[in-house]
C-alpha cells in the first residue's frame, strides 16, 4: 500500500471486525479507583508535577 490511499470493501469489511478487538469500548472497561487525596491537599510543586507528567512522583 505504499503511496495508494485507496480502501478496498474488502478492507473496510476487515478493519470494522477488527476494530472492537483494538479499541474497545471504555463502558466494557471496569475500573475500581479510590481518591486518596482532594487536590486542596497537593502541594503547588506536586499540582505542577502531576500537570506535566501525570503523577506526582510520590509513592501510593
Amino acid at each position: 500500500m505504499q503511496g495508494d490511499e485507496s480502501i478496498t470493501d474488502r478492507q473496510f469489511d476487515a478493519a470494522k471486525v477488527a476494530a472492537p478487538y483494538l479499541h474497545p469500548k471504555l463502558a466494557g472497561l471496569s475500573m475500581n479507583a479510590v481518591v486518596r487525596r482532594s487536590v486542596e491537599e497537593f502541594s503547588d510543586d506536586e499540582l505542577n508535577t502531576l500537570a506535566q507528567t501525570g503523577t506526582t512522583g510520590r509513592p501510593d
